[in-house]
């Protein structure tokens, strides 16, 4: 098939897409679920791009979310557009796999959140650090919506204040300093450290590479792992991240 041939085939696919009228299930079930079956959880994040440069043009999202779908516990979709190639279509596209669906960008109005409710999206990502002291209005908004808010942090205070604050909501530990972008796993496992007999549901972010990278965050308490980059570059990875048990 040419270029044209395959452009053709994508747009009727994207057309259809639009059409999608449907709420994902939900997260914070589903990674309970999976963690009661006695494994770690994955959310796999469909990312074309990210500051650090572009990812992975040639992998649309039809494909990626038919890779990973079978293993996935649910799906992270980038929407912002400038740094990362996002699009809220792509949300519309990872409702037709019938898993929860983490609607991510950088949250700072309830027109964003409002907009994830109208895609369909079951989960909302508000960074503590960007939120500032509107967060838990936003957090409210959300869920009076519906959604699942899924509250980022990259530091031990924020860790705690947020789970002192409400302990149910699911709690990212991203091993991205989100000021200066340096990533570093032992920092976020310091911080699961800190909370993890006072959360409910932890998802580590960013940093994991691969089986080894995973299974330590398991064994520190994660209840979820968000996979971006590593599973855009190989696919293959999503069913060894499967397989990783709890302790």
């Amino acid at each position: 098939m040419d270029f044209l041939g395959i452009i053709n085939e994508l747009t009727k696919k994207r057309v259809e897409a639009v059409k999608v009228n449907a709420r994902a299930p939900g997260m914070l079930r589903a990674i309970e679920r999976r963690n009661s079956e006695g494994y770690l959880a994955l959310i796999a994040e469909y990312k074309r791009a990210s500051p650090s440069g572009v990812i992975r043009l040639d992998l649309d999202p039809w494909t990626y979310f038919n890779a990973v779908g079978q293993y996935a516990t649910g799906f992270s979709v980038l929407v912002e557009p400038i740094y990362f190639l996002g699009s809220p279509i792509f949300v519309k596209i990872a409702l037709n796999y019938g898993k929860p669906v983490l609607y991510k960008d950088f949250v700072i109005s309830r027109e964003q959140i409002r907009e994830a409710g109208e895609l369909g999206a079951s989960s909302v990502l508000l960074i503590k650090r960007l939120g500032g002291n509107a967060l838990w209005d936003l957090v409210d908004y959300a869920m009076d919506l519906g959604l699942e808010p899924l509250i980022e942090v990259d530091d031990e205070n924020d860790a705690l204040e947020i789970v002192k604050s409400n302990p149910n909501v699911m709690l990212g530990i991203n091993s991205r300093d989100l000021g200066d972008l340096s990533v570093s796993l032992d920092r976020a496992i310091s911080i699961i450290r800190a909370v993890r007999s006072k959360a409910n549901v932890i998802i580590a972010e960013s940093g994991v590479r691969g089986v080894n990278d995973a299974v330590r965050l398991a064994r520190e308490g994660a209840n979820a792992i968000l996979v971006g980059t590593a599973l855009m570059r190989n696919a293959e990875l999503a069913k060894e991240f499967s397989g990783i048990t709890i302790h």
